[in-house]
C-alpha cells in the first residue's frame, strides 16, 4: 500500500455496523517482499541461514568446557499508514413522538461507538517531533425510508455532532481517547474498544462543537495538528448527546409515522502535510 495515498473513505449504514479490517503486515505487493536486515552485516556470511562457527571445546581455568559462537538477528522498519479503521452507526431509535425537538441517540455500551484513526507513519526527521496531522470529516445524506419519496433533508433537519451546550449534556459529548489496542497481528477485523482519555497536556486533537454532517459537502468532525502521540486514536461517541438529530417546524410537515428512516454517512480521513 502506497504511503502516498492517504485519502481513505467509509460509508455506513445507520444501523449496520461496519469496521474495516487493520492489516498490520500486507501481502502480495512486490514492495511489501520481505528483504534481509542481515544483508551487509560484517561477519554474517549467510544472512538466510546458519553461521559455521567450527570451534572446539577448550579446558577452561574451573575444569568445564565451554564453547562460545556468535550469530546474529536483524530488524528494520518502514513507514506505515494513515489509516481510517473504524467509523460510528448512530442509532436514534424508533420510538419517538413527533415534535419541534432534538433527539439523542440510544445509549451505547461504555464500550461501543468508536471511531478510530491509525496513524503509523514515520513522520519525525532528525530532533524533530511532532508532525502528526490529519482531518477527519463526514458527510450524512438525506434520510428516506423504503419506497417514500419525501425525505429528513438538510433544508428541516440537521445531524449534530458534538453539540455539548446545555445542562444535562457532557462537557464534552465526543471523548478523545487512547483506546485499547485490538489489531495485533493475525487478528484482524477487531473492535477498538474506548480506553483511557488523552493526557491532560495533549491538547493536539481539536473537536470542533454543534457540527452538522447532514450538509451537502463534507463537515470537519476532528482534527489533529502537530501532534506527538502516532498509533491509535480514539472518538469516543458513546455519550447519548454526541450525536443529536434536530427537528425543526417546518420539518414536522415531511415526517411520516411508523417509518424506519435510514441514511448514509461518508467518513473521509485526509492529512495535510502529505507524508
Amino acid at each position: 500500500m502506497s504511503i502516498k495515498n492517504l485519502s481513505k473513505a467509509a460509508s455506513a449504514l445507520a444501523l449496520v455496523g461496519v469496521v474495516a479490517p487493520f492489516l498490520v503486515q500486507s501481502a502480495g505487493a512486490a514492495d511489501d517482499e520481505p528483504t534481509s536486515a542481515l544483508s551487509g552485516v560484517d561477519g554474517v556470511t549467510d544472512p538466510s541461514g546458519s553461521e559455521i562457527i567450527d570451534s572446539a571445546a577448550v579446558s577452561q581455568a574451573d575444569g568445564t568446557g565451554n564453547i562460545t559462537g556468535k550469530s546474529y538477528a536483524g530488524i528494520g522498519f518502514k513507514s506505515g499508514d494513515l489509516i481510517l479503521y473504524q467509523v460510528p452507526n448512530f442509532d436514534f431509535s424508533m420510538n419517538n413522538k413527533i415534535a419541534d425537538d432534538t433527539y439523542g441517540l440510544m445509549t451505547a455500551s461504555p464500550n461501543g461507538r468508536m471511531a478510530v484513526i491509525v496513524d503509523n507513519r514515520y513522520t519525525a526527521t532528525g530532533a524533530e517531533t511532532g508532525k502528526y496531522n490529519w482531518t477527519l470529516s463526514a458527510q450524512a445524506d438525506n434520510f428516506n425510508y423504503e419506497g417514500g419519496s419525501a425525505a429528513l433533508d438538510s433544508d428541516n433537519f440537521k445531524l449534530l455532532l458534538n453539540d455539548s451546550d446545555g445542562d444535562k449534556k457532557a462537557d464534552a459529548a465526543i471523548q478523545a481517547t487512547t483506546p485499547v489496542s485490538q489489531n495485533s497481528k493475525g487478528e484482524e477485523k477487531k473492535v477498538y474498544q474506548v480506553g483511557t482519555s488523552l493526557p491532560a497536556n495533549d491538547d493536539s486533537v481539536t473537536l470542533p462543537k454543534g457540527v452538522n454532517i447532514l450538509t451537502s459537502a463534507p463537515t470537519e468532525v476532528a482534527s489533529v495538528n502537530k501532534s506527538a502521540r502516532p498509533g491509535a486514536t480514539g472518538l469516543n461517541f458513546s455519550n447519548k448527546y454526541s450525536a443529536e438529530f434536530v427537528v425543526t417546524a417546518n420539518g414536522i410537515l415531511k415526517i411520516v409515522p411508523d417509518k424506519q428512516y435510514n441514511s448514509n454517512i461518508t467518513w473521509t480521513l485526509t492529512a495535510n502535510p502529505l507524508h
